[in-house]
């Protein structure tokens, strides 16, 4: 059911699909799909914590060295955000999160818990973020899916794996320069 709503969502958008049709194309009767999601939110959520909880989601290799570990995410970042399903519930939230907040929050939501509380914990251990904070880990982040997020937004194409290895390698570079002489950064070299 919720590979069948995820691409129903990120196809249709979250106006335009309905439980009824999630259903049929599930084969599972409306009721069915009501006894397990009580409406459409509900059904989204689950789609992008779904998603999320997939083992291809970006997680930080502690065996690697703090440079590499950071680029290796980032690239792994933006690979994951660029496939089909993802790029389309992400399309979903941009388009419709005005219209409707609720997804907006769960999409937020969903960063948070899956993105940004684990590499919070990790720039915490290696003294880049405060405990508890997470401005250094959202900058790294927003650093990372710039270029990903400016081509959306102007509608060319996608990188290209040594474009996104060219990119988190600059990006790596500029946060742990500007974090290690931050207030809160220490010296990680």
């Amino acid at each position: 059911m919720l590979d069948v709503a995820r691409q129903q969502f990120a196809a249709s958008g979250y106006r335009a699909v309905t439980m009824r049709k999630i259903a049929e194309q599930a084969c599972v009767s409306t009721r069915t799909l009501y006894n397990w999601y009580a409406d459409k939110l509900a059904l989204f959520e689950a789609c992008l914590s779904a998603g999320s909880a997939h083992s291809d989601v970006p997680k930080i290799n502690d065996s690697l060295a703090l440079e590499q570990a950071l680029r290796a995410y980032a690239a792994a970042l933006m690979q994951y955000l660029a496939r089909d399903t993802s790029l389309g519930l992400g399309l979903v939230v941009y388009r419709e999160g005005a219209e409707f907040p609720e997804i907006a929050a769960a999409a937020h939501a969903n960063q948070n818990t899956w993105l940004v509380e684990p590499l919070a914990a990790y720039l915490t251990h290696h003294g880049l973020e405060r405990e508890g904070a997470t401005d250094n880990t959202k900058l790294f982040i927003a650093m990372a899916l710039s270029e990903f997020q400016r081509r959306l937004a102007f509608g060319c194409p996608l990188q290209t794996a040594f474009e996104i290895d060219e990119h988190v390698g600059r990006v790596t570079s500029l946060f742990l320069t500007g974090a290690a002489t931050s207030a809160y950064g220490k010296d990680y070299l």
